[in-house]
């Protein structure tokens, strides 16, 4: 009968440990749209924000339409309510990944609740670059793909059209 060696019994095996891999510095990873962990960029924060956002307050405009909920008393504000909590979660959620992208505490994300000063702090997620290197929440993320630079086109032509619609122009 052949004894298996254990570990422990064997001075030849490598060390076991639990703990995760080293990240080189060219490690990067792609982040999921509702993933709450890692870092993003700043085309992917305007993106992972803006988009499900929209979608989901044109859907609640077009249940309102579809199924006549102005006249429901209690239907049509709770709809709402869950909708700006669906939203609130996003946009808070994509702030917290977008600082951690710049290794900022995550409390900023606080910030949104104050409504003047909330505008600069999106401006300044929009503006300044993130790390370019791993941080201590973890490797980059990888370059933008085809689909975060068409939902880049698409929220700038839907910000032109809401201007437009705005100010009467044309």
């Amino acid at each position: 009968m052949i004894r298996q060696e254990s570990r422990v019994d064997n001075p030849y095996a490598p060390p076991a440990s639990n703990s995760t891999p080293v990240q080189e510095h060219g490690d990067t990873y792609t982040p999921a749209w509702f993933d709450a962990r890692g870092r993003i960029g700043r085309l992917r924060y305007l993106v992972y924000a803006t988009v499900p956002s929209t979608l989901a307050v044109l859907l609640v405009l077009f249940l309102i339409g579809w199924f006549d909920l102005r006249d429901r008393p209690i239907v049509m504000p709770i709809l709402i309510i869950a909708t700006g909590l669906a939203v609130a979660t996003v946009l808070a959620l994509m702030t917290l990944r977008r600082l951690r992208d710049m290794e900022q505490p995550g409390w900023w994300a606080l910030i949104l609740l104050l409504a003047p000063i909330n505008v600069l702090l999106v401006g300044f997620l929009l503006v300044r670059p993130g790390d370019a290197g791993p941080n201590r929440y973890g490797p980059p993320p990888s370059e933008n793909t085809t689909l975060v630079a068409a939902g880049t086109w698409m929220v700038m032509l839907m910000a032109l059209t809401g201007l437009v619609w705005l100010f009467d122009i044309g």
